[in-house]
């Protein structure tokens, strides 16, 4: 069981998600522990303050309380360190949170962090910057780049609305994506270290964080018709069928990857805005040892 646990918040994340915390926290320190809790609302402060907490040695765990874009910020810091990080999901979509099955009720949550076992994960990189999720440029990377993220704490999803319908009316991206070496051509392309995205939805069935090796989803919309329905294969878990026999998405394994366009697109990484292209992305070089549930789920797949 662990005893002494340091929580990095950001206040500004999800609906509900000060609740949350509290509530974790309470059901931690019924159960005997120790909780130290400093709440960051922007990047540099988040990571100070892990990486304060870690090198002092006090703590059985660092604990990332947001979305998966926290969560990223907090892990830059911890990557091959001893000390495990937990997560209590209060973002909107809370990938990570659903690749390890993690449900989000507050006594769950306080079980894995309590007694869950450290597992290792890979962490790929972006420009340099380590992520756990996914990379991507195009579609996403605009929708992303639109959305307002204050709005989004106060109505969750539904601020997601205008930015996607926006990001479908425009002409589609034309980008230019490299995988070990070989060229291939897209409108949008997402780049994948874990299997979900956007929540539940499954976009990567052959990949997942505990797996070296990345996963590319080539989207290859000539028009805004044909993204749609890219895009509602997607929502309906119909994406990998679609692959198979439309031939408009194309899923490749890769250890590297490099996005570029003739004029500057839109990225995202873990769900967060990423500027623009050019996008460099390598496998992972490092990893994190993530606190999970007594049972992980497993991706029932290896990488091709």
């Amino acid at each position: 069981m662990r005893h002494n646990f340091f929580i990095v918040a950001n206040p500004g994340a999800g609906l509900g998600g000060s609740a949350r915390v509290e509530q974790v926290t309470a059901v931690l320190r019924q159960a005997g522990a120790a909780v130290t809790c400093t709440r960051s609302g922007d990047i540099e402060s988040a990571r100070r303050a892990a990486r304060e907490a870690a090198s002092s040695g006090r703590y059985d765990a660092i604990v990332a309380a947001g979305g998966d874009g926290t969560i990223r910020q907090v892990a830059a810091v911890l990557l091959g360190a001893d000390t495990p990080l937990g997560i209590v999901p209060m973002g909107t979509g809370n990938v990570l949170a659903h690749e390890i099955g993690l449900t989000p009720k507050a006594e769950a949550i306080a079980r894995m962090l309590l007694h869950g076992p450290s597992t290792p994960v890979m962490c790929a990189r972006a420009n340099d910057e380590p992520f756990l999720l996914m990379a991507g440029a195009g579609f996403d990377g605009r929708v992303i780049a639109a959305l307002d993220h204050r709005f989004k704490s106060y109505v969750g999803k539904a601020a997601y609305a205008g930015p996607i319908l926006g990001a479908l009316v425009r002409p589609v991206d034309m980008l230019t994506v490299t995988l070990d070496g070989a060229r291939h051509e897209a409108s949008w392309a997402v780049i994948s270290n874990a299997r979900h995205y956007g929540g539940r939805f499954v976009l990567a069935p052959h990949t997942g964080i505990q797996e070296r090796g990345l996963q590319a989803v080539l989207f290859k919309a000539r028009n805004r018709a044909v993204l749609l329905g890219q895009v509602l294969s997607l929502v309906m878990g119909r994406l990998d069928q679609r692959a198979a026999s439309r031939g408009d998405v194309e899923m490749l394994p890769c250890m590297s990857a490099t996005i570029t366009a003739h004029h500057p697109v839109p990225t995202q990484v873990d769900g967060d805005p990423f500027g623009t292209t050019p996008l460099q992305i390598e496998s992972a070089s490092a990893t994190l040892r993530l606190i999970v549930p007594a049972e992980l789920p497993s991706t029932g797949h290896g990488r091709r």
